[in-house]
Order: structure tokens, then C-alpha cells, then sequence
């Protein structure tokens, strides 16, 4: 029998991936935003926004938390969660090993899918979710203790949201 070990960390992230992964359907499609795509998604936003010595990775300022944050609001494009969804699924079945190899090689095979029409406008709409979680506001999930803001030294405007996406307080 074996025996797998599994840290509060990991048991959190995994079900807060798993729910939302029932919720982010396309609207319209009969297919199901699986949470393979979601494990896909986090991995490719550590890729392309990794940590440095003085720059937070994607996972360290919650650029995943944000995403699943902001594609659950009615006013998230319709067309970009469809384009998310594709872009993983596509990844996915172009490179099915992708989660099962190191982190060089799957920098390679991202170089490469970035290379193809729906790996380039993918990774160009992750990069920007990307870098959005990075400097908006640390109340729709991304910027996590404003570290963006620290990392560029940047003062906000007062005042800030008290409730996300203009809701009333």
C-alpha cells in the first residue's frame, strides 16, 4: 500500500482548483474546465512570471487565486475564459507529459506552443491575467500582501475598494 502524503497547503490548493473547476464552464459549452487545466494554467503562469531574487513568482502574489477571482464575475469576457479553457486543453494534448516533466523542459515546450497561433494568443492573454494579479488591488485575490506593490515601490491611491468589482459597501 502506499501511503501519500499530502500538506495542508497542497489540500487547499487543490480544493479551491477543484471547485472552481465545476464553475468555469464556457458559457454554452457542454464541456467541463477541467482541473487538469487549471494545474496547467498555474504551472504556465510560474513559467512565464518565475521568481527571481528581488521578483515574486505568479503562485507567490496568487495570480491563479485572481484569475479564478475575476472569471467568476459577470463581467469577465466570455471570450477570454473560452480562449484559457482552449489554450490548456490544447496544451494538454499537444504535450500530454507536460506536468510530469521538469521545469526546463516544460519552458522548452512552452517556447514551442508559443510558437503556434493558439499557443501564442494564449500565452499573450496569460500574460496579461498574469501581470493584472500582479499590480491590481490585493481584494480580487492576486497582489497577495500588496507584494507587486512593494516590488515596484508603488503607493496606491486612497481610497481603496472596501468590497471588489464596485459592489456596494
Amino acid at each position: 500500500m502506499i501511503k501519500i502524503k499530502i500538506t495542508r497547503r497542497i489540500f487547499i490548493h487543490s480544493s479551491i482548483l477543484a471547485g472552481t473547476a465545476l464553475i468555469l464552464l464556457p458559457k454554452g459549452s457542454t464541456r467541463e474546465f477541467s482541473l487538469k487545466s487549471f494545474k496547467i494554467i498555474s504551472y504556465v503562469q510560474d513559467i512565464i512570471f518565475p521568481k527571481s531574487h528581488n521578483i515574486p513568482s505568479a503562485s507567490e502574489f496568487g495570480a491563479i487565486n485572481y484569475l479564478i477571482n475575476v472569471s467568476l464575475h459577470p463581467s469577465f469576457n466570455n471570450d477570454d475564459l473560452l480562449l484559457l479553457y482552449q489554450g490548456a486543453e490544447k496544451l494538454i494534448e499537444s504535450y500530454p507529459n507536460f506536468v510530469k516533466v521538469n521545469l526546463q523542459e516544460k519552458s522548452n515546450i512552452i517556447d514551442i506552443f508559443s510558437k503556434t497561433q493558439i499557443g501564442h494568443n494564449w500565452l499573450s492573454l496569460l500574460l496579461y491575467y498574469t501581470i493584472e494579479a500582479l499590480l491590481s488591488d490585493p481584494i480580487y485575490g492576486g497582489n497577495r500582501t500588496q507584494i507587486g506593490w512593494r516590488w515596484l515601490n508603488h503607493h496606491t491611491g486612497v481610497p481603496r475598494p472596501k468590497k471588489p468589482f464596485g459592489e456596494r459597501v
